[in-house]
């Protein structure tokens, strides 16, 4: 309550006091009915400006009722995103799961095929070499049996070549032995011509 409310309600009990209860409520009504216009308007602004903080402070109320409304509304709805969100993450990550457990399995299905075309493979080569060395064994061992022939062969045709140059060598041997007897007999015979000569 300000001064003036706190004055008239004073002066009232004074009235009432010396004049009884009804005669001082007439005065007082009096009194207040003869107060100046400015001083009722004055009231009449009081009178207002509490009306409009009574209204100004439920119309803060109803604010703060409905921020705090607003409030519990945003966190319900962010809670009921984060559950959502939390929810998806976790739909997500299982399905990423079972895609990359698949992913891993026909990856291990291919590696298994290509480690058994890879066996496949190398036994088609051991196979191969195996047969490339065979031929290789039969290609030497017949070339060691054309080098053994062609030895023999050379043994028996040098043989035969030894026996050739024996004989050639004893046909020289003989037919140089014939000239020098020849070429003996012709000097012998020259030289009895020219000592019969000369006598």
């Amino acid at each position: 309550m300000n001064t003036e409310t706190l004055l008239a309600q004073r002066a009232a009990e004074i009235l009432k006091e010396h004049f009884g209860e009804d005669k001082g409520a007439i005065l007082m009504e009096f009194i207040v009915a003869q107060k100046p216009e400015d001083l009722a308007r004055r009231e009449d602004l009081k009178h207002t400006e509490m009306r409009l903080q009574v209204e100004m402070e439920r119309i803060r109320a109803d604010l703060t009722e409905r921020i705090e409304q607003v409030r519990a509304d945003l966190t319900e709805r962010i809670e009921q995103v984060r559950a959502d969100l939390t929810e998806r993450i976790e739909q997500v990550r299982a399905d990423l799961l079972e895609r990359i457990g698949q992913v891993r399995a026909e990856l291990m299905r291919e590696i298994e095929q290509v480690r058994l075309e890879i066996e496949q493979v190398r036994a088609g080569l051991l196979r191969e070499i195996e047969q490339v060395r065979l031929e290789i064994e039969q290609v030497r061992a017949g070339l060691l049996r054309e080098i053994e022939q062609m030895r023999a062969e050379t043994r028996v045709e040098m043989e035969r070549l030894r026996k050739e140059m024996a004989d050639t060598r004893a046909s020289m041997v003989r037919w140089a032995f014939v000239f020098w007897a020849t070429q003996l007999a012709t000097l012998a015979l020259l030289l009895f011509q020219w000592l019969r000569a000369f006598r």
